[in-house]
C-alpha cells in the first residue's frame, strides 16, 4: 500500500468530529459521544473504569434511554423554561436567543447574555439548549461558573479525585453547546481566571457554539476573555435591561 493510501485509510477510521478512533472495527461513523467514544465507560485519574460523565453510559447501550435534561444538567428550577415562557415574546433578547439556536451551527457561535440579575439571562439560555436538542439532536450541558471551578480545584486532591483536571477541561472543550451560567460569581483568583480562559480560548479557535451569561461589565472582564467576545465576527452580545423578574420572598 502507498504512503498516500495509508494515510487515507487511516484519515477513514476516525470520527469526523473530534478525530478519535471509534473503535467499532473501522465503521466510519460519527460518535454518539466522542468523550468516550461510544464504549459507555472511561478511566477516571486512577485508573478505574467508570460510566462516561457525559452520556452516562447510553452510547455503549441501545437499550438505555437517556434522559435529556439530566445529561443537559438543567437545575430544577428551570426545567419548565422554554422560549415560550419568556416574556415579552416580541423582546429583542428572546428573538436573537432563539435566532442563534435555529440554524445549526449557529453563524456566530459565541452567544453573549449580559444585563442586570433577575432580567431573564438563564432562562433564555436553559431555552437554547432545549431548542438546540430538540430542534437538532444536540446535547449541550449547563454549567454555573462557580460549580465548574469547584469540580476543578476537586482534581487538586490525589487522596479523593475522580478525575483529573485535564479530563474536566477536555470535556468543557469538546461539548457541542456549552452553557456557562453566571461569570463574574466567581472569586477572581489566578486560578479561576487562567482555568476559565482556557476554556473560552479553545471554544473560540474551534468555533465550538458557547453561551455565557453574566451580570458583569464586560469591560470587567479578563481581558484575555473580554478579547475573545468582542469580535464580532464571532460573539453575538445581547443587552438584558429592565427590572429583576424574580418574585421576592414572602415577609
Amino acid at each position: 500500500m502507498t504512503r498516500k493510501g495509508r494515510d487515507e485509510l487511516e484519515a477513514s477510521l476516525v470520527c469526523p468530529d473530534c478525530g478519535s478512533g471509534n473503535g467499532l472495527e473501522g465503521n466510519v461513523l460519527n460518535h454518539r459521544c466522542c468523550w468516550c467514544a461510544d464504549g459507555g465507560r472511561v478511566r477516571n485519574s486512577r485508573g478505574l473504569s467508570e460510566p462516561c460523565p457525559k452520556c452516562a453510559g447510553a452510547s455503549a447501550n441501545p437499550e438505555i434511554v437517556p434522559n435529556p435534561v439530566a445529561r443537559m444538567r438543567i437545575p430544577l428550577r428551570f426545567r419548565d423554561a422554554t422560549f415560550e415562557t419568556w416574556k415579552p415574546d416580541n423582546g429583542s433578547p428572546r428573538i436573537r436567543s432563539r435566532n442563534f439556536a435555529i440554524t445549526w451551527p449557529p453563524k456566530k457561535p459565541f452567544l453573549t447574555l449580559t444585563g442586570a440579575k433577575g432580567t431573564g439571562k438563564t432562562t433564555l439560555a436553559i431555552a437554547v439548549l432545549k431548542e438546540v436538542s430538540s430542534r437538532h439532536g444536540i446535547t449541550g450541558q449547563f454549567w454555573p461558573i462557580t460549580d465548574l471551578l469547584a469540580r476543578l480545584r476537586a482534581t487538586a486532591d490525589p487522596e479523593r479525585a475522580t478525575e483529573s483536571e485535564s479530563e474536566v477541561l477536555d470535556q468543557m472543550y469538546r461539548v457541542p453547546l456549552l452553557v456557562l451560567d453566571d461569570w463574574g460569581a466567581h472569586k477572581a483568583t489566578d486560578f479561576a481566571e487562567d482555568r476559565l480562559f482556557t476554556i473560552v480560548d479553545a471554544r473560540y479557535r474551534e468555533m465550538r457554539p458557547t453561551v455565557i451569561t453574566t451580570n458583569t461589565n464586560l469591560s470587567e472582564l479578563d481581558s484575555r476573555v473580554k478579547s475573545r467576545l468582542s469580535d464580532a465576527a464571532v460573539c453575538d452580545i445581547v443587552q438584558f435591561s429592565g427590572k429583576d423578574m424574580r418574585p421576592e420572598a414572602t415577609r
